[in-house]
């Protein structure tokens, strides 16, 4: 199992990183550009880095690139922040990678969802077995990210196995999880999002999330950070405003692409945001012209 000390260090803002690569060759990690960013948020605050996920172009990345960023990651935080890494969607190489992200001193790492060619399983208890299966290759606790829309009940099926932590949820299907929430109590900490429909982070809360992961922070964490502390206070109205003046920019991710929008952020205020992978594209000229001035109107120092 797991202990209640790890549990109450992951109820936090769990911040996405991107994954910086060089920019004359994109088939190449940016290490020295990872180390810079790292140390910006940790300076900045952030007491959780996820390394590798989703945000981190987690399926354009090689067994051996995220184990040198985690390796990396951890190095550069030590005792000063909690680094998550991932868990790719194939099995195989989950259950590869679980066991050296052991050795290297990770305390909990992240499990992507598996999907059958791009598609949610018909039958989740193939999900339910993927994670089964992961449990009994790894002693470190994990947490299953829900992208699937998972119903209630399955929330309890995961609830058997004992190596499960904690739930990242991106709150796309929000009436499954509060249901969720309130058949299984405390046996998961729930980790929720605010990027779907920016501005309602605090009815999350209200339906009973004890963290969010973010974006924004790789190149404001500020904000973030404060809607987390406001957040565990139930101070709704302040959240709000907050959430007002970042939601066009939470807007702007959907319009460009996640990640990209955030490197052309990090770009802005002096980070190694970089390139991305294909096939995911860059920002176009106009596009950044439209995130800085956006930036700008949030509050935030960009370059000219």
């Amino acid at each position: 199992m797991y202990s209640e000390d790890l549990k109450d260090k992951i109820r936090n803002v769990h911040a996405y990183v991107t994954t910086p690569f060089k920019r004359d060759d994109v088939t190449q990690l940016d290490l020295a550009g990872l180390e810079k960013n790292l140390e910006f948020l940790i300076e900045n605050g952030v007491k959780i880095l996820s390394i590798g996920g989703g945000t981190g172009e987690v399926n354009a990345l090689s067994n051996a690139e995220l184990e040198t960023l985690a390796r990396a990651s951890i190095k550069v935080a030590g005792d000063a922040a909690l680094v998550i890494p991932t868990l790719p969607e194939n099995l195989r190489n989950a259950v590869e990678l679980a066991p050296v992200y052991e050795k290297m001193g990770a305390q909990v790492v992240l499990g992507m969802a598996p999907y059958i060619r791009n598609e949610v399983p018909d039958d989740l208890e193939g999900v339910f077995n993927y994670y089964k299966v992961l449990g009994e290759n790894t002693t470190l606790p994990f947490m299953p990210y829900n992208t699937q829309g998972w119903p209630p009940e399955f929330f309890c099926r995961l609830a058997e196995l004992d190596g499960i932590i904690g739930i990242k949820d991106p709150c796309k299907a929000p009436h499954n999880l509060f249901a969720a929430i309130q058949m299984l109590g405390d046996r998961f900490v729930w980790i929720g999002n605010k990027r779907h429909h920016p501005g309602v982070l605090h009815l999350r809360f209200q339906m009973g999330i004890e963290g969010f992961t973010a974006g924004l922070i790789n190149f404001h964490p500020a904000d973030e950070l404060r809607l987390f502390q406001l957040g565990i206070r139930k101070e709704w109205d302040k959240m709000i405003e907050i959430q007002t003046r970042l939601a066009p920019l939470e807007r702007l991710r959907t319009k460009y692409g996640d990640t990209a929008m955030l490197k052309t952020g990090m770009d802005l205020v002096g980070l190694h945001g970089g390139p991305v992978r294909p096939p995911r594209v860059d920002v176009v000229r106009e596009g950044v012209s439209e995130i800085r001035e956006a930036m700008r109107v949030a509050g935030m120092q960009v370059k000219n």
